[in-house]
């Protein structure tokens, strides 16, 4: 995390100068428009002031060696703390909070007061099969999942409930390389479909430079 003096704006991005530990100006730093704030806003200048002094996340060195950083991954420090403590693999709980078809929204227990951190991917659901979300679980549920990463740069633990339970080729982890039999339960029809299309034909040139169209025998 670094100490930065906002300089001015270009466009959406902000311009800041990262300040040292004795509060002198160092190199000069770009935080684009979309790392800025949380809040939303087209204007990045009706959040910030030239000369201010904020908190920014490195996010990364680009084009000529020039420093970006993140506004947003440290506005909201209890957050930022929250998000911080969180480590893949570990297991949280929580309460669901919202079901879309897109994903499954989070409380997590022990996240600041009014937020929903976690967030649950339709493939990190379940290893059933299911249409929709709400087949498998619906608001209001507590839930046990293991945390895949907390960004700090969304506010976002990306979290997945199949990750703790056991996988249907799980037994066979240990069977490789063995000769396995059991009865024939379905056939599946395989292969492809494909287009006939007539072969392409170049069109004829005519008397007088236009074209005909190919013959169609």
């Amino acid at each position: 995390m670094r100490r930065v003096r906002i300089t001015g704006f270009d466009g959406e991005d902000v311009l800041v100068r990262v300040l040292d530990a004795e509060g002198e100006e160092g190199e000069t730093a770009r935080i684009p428009g979309h790392e800025a704030s949380m809040r939303p806003t087209e204007r990045p200048a009706e959040l910030f002031a030239v000369g201010q002094e904020i908190e920014a996340e490195e996010i990364g060195r680009w084009g000529e060696d020039q420093l970006f950083l993140s506004a947003r991954a440290c506005e909201n420090p209890a957050l930022r703390s929250f998000l911080r403590a969180l480590a893949p693999g570990d297991v949280v709980t929580g309460t669901v909070a919202g079901v879309h078809d897109f994903g499954v929204f989070v409380h997590l227990d022990g996240e600041p007061d009014g937020l929903r951190t976690g967030f649950i991917r339709v493939p990190d659901l379940t290893w059933d099969r299911f249409g929709h979300p709400s087949e498998v679980i619906e608001p209001g549920r507590r839930v046990t999942a293991e945390v895949i990463v907390a960004e700090t740069r969304s506010g976002q633990v990306a979290l997945s409930l199949k990750a703790l339970r056991e996988g249907p080729l799980a037994r066979f982890e240990d069977q490789a390389g063995r000769t396995l039999t059991g009865p024939v339960v379905k056939i599946v029809p395989q292969g492809s479909r494909r287009e006939q299309r007539q072969p392409h034909r170049p069109r004829r040139p005519a008397p007088g430079g236009t074209e005909l169209p190919p013959p169609t025998g």
